[in-house]
């Protein structure tokens, strides 16, 4: 037998410890490689495509997330195996094979699922590529999907990566086994298994850390979670591994102690299988609740913010745009433009309204006032636009009456204090004239918002007309100016006429005097997008990373558990009964971590919710919900895979 047969052989007799590695690795790759596809595609890369640059950088940082991941997931899975083959290397050590053999064996295994795994990933990764450029697409908010390419640089790029990761990691695992002696090979897999021990004060100690970790969690406000957040994790954290190598121990003695229900059924069999389990993987469990908290509180932030960003950006227009019409020469933007790209696109306005406003500088109206600029605008056109917006009439009526009763007072106003758009405030006028003084602003009713010019925002002012009309215009910098306000139906808004519209605000108008809904929101849904694709993307990532550990872990000890239910078959254990065994110790290693560990990002979501001052608990049990049925889907896999691995050969 050639030492690559030997080597084929050894994959095909270990396929069930290999599935998860080669199905983790295989992940890795696709990922990697559409991330790829996307970032190096021509159209994406020449600048052709509209958020194209912004989602370049995201996917990069993807992208090396992903290699590091897949180096450490390797080093360690590849470590699990070579120690679960110790016996394995010293009887072939017995036989004479050297260690630079040994080396050679175990590099061909390597090499052969490494190559088996890129090409995998590779294949689905062109097949998932179509897929994942209309999800980008649809993200971008594009109107055509970026078409699909080969894109050979990518495809060089995954597989000499991933090609240099494995033998990297294979380098590694072959200096180990090296160093060993053939008499440490053998005797590895023969160390008795000591009766764990357990401290109940380290116990105590573990969980008394979680708690205070959590109720500084939650009392905590404000910009005190940053401070806390440093000690919160750390305590918690510790707080972790104690649970997991000392109280797990303690729990499962005191229900070995309880002899009623110890006695019952299969339970003596699990417990007292547990309790190696657990603390023999202790360190392991405790990483992979940790690691899952993290991953859960990263997904759940991304979901916060992008729910609160969405329910936030449903307020902030109210109309598609708006935009000021100068006729003093100044740039700006015509309402004829506007009119003719609307046409040509077969768009028919719903809200086309316009007010003329008043620009002026505060020593336009006071010699001894300091420098600044206010907008005015007459109730009556005011009116008109708000109605013209569909508003009701009695909110229209209210304004204009709230600024009538204003005009003509005596107490003099600043102007200096504004409110953010969309409200709007009346400017106290004494006399027809502004005067401008110490007592502040003193806001009138809210009027019905409108969308607003970020150059409008915050400085402007309904006045009633007679007052507006009684002001001095010798002497002003700015000649009256149009404000125009339009509206669409959403439906209606596709990426060309954006897209043109677009194009006429930067050639004709500064960014101060035009805002429009698919200029901000557009780009902020897009930004969210991104993030939240990626944040998910990543987190899916490290989670099932996680599963595939206790995988792995679980099928180095496959040959002890095939001797011990063989024993168990022996002395009267039915398969059935086995199964109960097999699947209640599955099920403690798979969902104790996870549990711990959503309940870990439980607080910490809290604590941001906190922080946000928003309530996150709907946001928090989706996130853990979704990621449960994952873990959920992981374990029957498990399990199923297990039980089938534990039949007796026949």
């Amino acid at each position: 037998m050639t030492f690559r047969q030997l080597a084929l052989s050894n994959i095909r007799g270990s396929a069930l410890r290999y599935a998860a590695f080669f199905l983790s690795s295989t992940f890795s790759v696709v990922l990697f490689f559409v991330y790829a596809q996307f970032i190096m595609h021509p159209d994406v890369a020449g600048g052709y495509i509209y958020g194209g640059d912004a989602t370049r950088v995201v996917l990069t940082v993807c992208e090396v997330l992903v290699a590091v991941f897949a180096f450490f997931f390797v080093l360690y899975s590849s470590g699990a195996f070579l120690r679960a083959r110790n016996q394995e290397f010293g009887l072939l050590s017995l036989m004479g094979t050297t260690r630079g053999q040994l080396r050679r064996l175990i590099w061909l295994e390597n090499s052969i699922l490494s190559v088996g795994a890129i090409a995998v990933g590779i294949g689905l990764g062109l097949l998932l590529s179509r897929l994942f450029l209309l999800g980008i697409s649809r993200i971008l908010g594009l109107d055509e999907p970026i078409r699909f390419l080969f894109v050979p640089n990518a495809i060089l790029l995954t597989a000499v990566s991933f090609l240099a990761l494995f033998q990297l990691v294979t380098l590694v695992g072959g200096l180990r086994i090296g160093r060993q002696e053939v008499v440490e090979l053998m005797r590895a897999a023969r160390k008795p298994r000591t009766v764990p021990r357990a401290s109940p004060l380290l116990a105590v100690l573990g969980a008394a850390l979680v708690v205070a970790g959590y109720v500084v969690a939650m009392r905590v406000e404000g910009a005190g979670v940053v401070l806390a957040f440093v000690p919160v994790v750390t305590i918690v954290v510790l707080g972790t591994f104690l649970l997991f190598t000392h109280g797990s121990v303690l729990v499962l003695r005191l229900l070995r102690g309880a002899k009623a229900s110890y006695l019952r059924g299969t339970r003596m069999l699990v417990v007292s299988q547990l309790i190696f389990r657990v603390r023999d993987n202790a360190r392991l469990l405790a990483t992979i609740a940790t690691l899952s908290a993290v991953v859960l509180a990263a997904a759940g932030s991304f979901y916060v913010f992008n729910r609160g960003f969405e329910q936030g950006l449903e307020g902030m227009y109210q109309q598609e745009l708006a935009f000021v019409e100068r006729s003093d020469g100044r740039p700006s933007l015509a309402s004829s433009e506007v009119d003719s790209v609307l046409a040509r696109n077969e768009v028919i306005p719903t809200v086309k309204a316009s007010a003329v406003i008043h620009e002026l500088r505060f020593s336009d109206l006071d010699d001894g006032a300091d420098d600044g600029w206010l907008v005015l605008v007459g109730a009556s056109d005011y009116a008109a636009l708000a109605r013209a917006a569909g508003f009701p009439a009695e909110a229209v009526a209210e304004t204009a009456a709230d600024v009538a009763s204003e005009t003509g007072a005596e107490t003099a106003a600043g102007a200096t204090a504004g409110t953010s758009a969309p409200s709007c405030t009346a400017l106290r006028l004494s006399d027809g004239v502004a005067v401008l003084g110490d007592g502040g602003v003193e806001a009138a009713r809210v009027a019905p918002p409108i969308t607003m010019p970020p150059g409008l925002q915050g400085r402007w002012y309904v006045v009633d007309d007679s007052a507006l009309a009684g002001l001095p215009t010798g002497g002003r910098e700015y000649a009256p100016a149009t404000l125009w306000l339009y509206d669409w139906p959403e439906g209606a808004a596709t990426r060309r006429l954006e897209s043109e519209l677009q194009q006429a605000v930067m050639a004709a108008a500064p960014r101060q005097d035009v805002d429009a809904r698919f200029m901000g929101v557009r780009q902020i849904r897009q930004t969210l997008g991104l993030s939240m694709f990626a944040g998910v993307f990543v987190s899916l990532l490290f989670f099932i990373g996680a599963g595939s550990l206790i995988y792995f872990k679980l099928f180095t000890e496959l040959g002890e558990d095939r001797r011990l239910h063989g024993r168990l078959r022996r002395i009267g254990v039915t398969p059935g009964e086995s199964a109960k065994v097999v699947t209640a110790q599955i099920a403690v290693i798979y969902l104790l971590p996870f549990a711990l560990g959503a309940l870990h990002a439980g607080f910490a979501l809290d604590a941001l919710g906190s922080l946000l001052m928003q309530d996150v608990t709907r946001y928090t049990l989706v996130v853990i919900g979704l990621f449960a049925a994952v873990q959920g889907a992981f374990f029957l896999l498990t399990r199923w895979t297990y039980l089938r691995a534990l039949r007796p050969a026949g």
